[in-house]
């Protein structure tokens, strides 16, 4: 099922949705079943226009990513602080190419996260930083291992840094994580649109996960401009972000 779900995910986006009927109304003109093309032609315009502008997403997106604030160490109470033990980076994706630096080779929102682990463990002095992420479709190579090389060139000692490159979603981090991280509280850090999800699984888990997101796409005081009044590329990414935390939270249920 799990295989399934991450074949069908990329087909189930805007951009090869419109595309598909696209194609599907040119096939209808072709033969002559000019309702049926003029339908898929309506539809793909519909899904580039609605998608386009991000009228659904940038609304649920924010919400998404401002379900939990960052996490300051600092005012955390003292006894929880001293039960963290773990700061815990979930997994993204890579592109393993020699030709440019390991930090060039992590995705953005990877990046991000490992910033804000590395940032939260060392407020966390005596915390061991633990890196999760398995191979994905893009790359033979685990992303934990990458990610790992690329904590350690940023000064992360190696006798504190647990690699975990065995989970491909986060439904396995959160299992096979489970027996290092036990019932005391640990630093939970992930991008903010997935942080509801995360939460979620670990805590379903029965694990104690203390949120700490990252990577915000939608910011406060951005202006508008010009731009604003046009369907982007940026739309279509935001779109893509809320469609797949919405297909993360159905696959995990139709799991269970």
């Amino acid at each position: 099922m799990i295989t399934l779900a991450r074949f069908l995910t990329p087909f189930l986006m805007p951009l090869p949705l419109g595309l598909l009927f696209i194609l599907l109304g040119l096939t209808f003109i072709l033969l002559k079943l000019r309702r049926l093309a003029i339908i898929a032609l309506l539809a793909s315009l519909g899904i580039f226009c609605v998608f386009g502008y991000g009228l659904p997403a940038r609304s649920r997106l924010y919400a998404l990513e401002r379900q939990y604030p960052p996490l300051h160490i600092e005012q955390l109470p003292e006894q929880q602080r001293q039960q963290i033990k773990f700061v815990v980076v979930l997994g993204n994706t890579h592109v393993s190419d020699p030709g440019v630096p390991e930090t060039g080779q992590l995705s953005t929102a990877s990046l991000y996260r490992l910033f804000e682990g590395i940032r939260l463990h060392r407020e966390l002095p005596e915390s061991w930083l633990v890196v999760s992420g398995g191979v994905n479709q893009e790359d033979p190579l685990a992303n934990a291992v990458v990610v790992g090389r690329t904590a350690r060139q940023l000064g992360v000692d190696g006798g504190r840094l647990v690699i975990e490159d065995r989970p491909r979603d986060t439904v396995e981090e959160a299992q096979l994580l489970k027996p290092l991280l036990k019932d005391a509280p640990f630093v939970l850090v992930t991008s903010a649109a997935h942080m509801g999800r995360a939460m979620k699984v670990f805590q379903d888990a029965g694990l104690k996960p203390l949120a700490a997101p990252t990577d915000f796409t939608l910011k406060e005081k951005q202006q508008l401009s010009s731009s604003s009044l046009l369907p982007s590329s940026f739309n279509l990414e935001l779109s893509e972000q809320v469609l797949y935390e919405w297909l993360g939270s159905l696959w995990s249920w139709i799991a269970e």
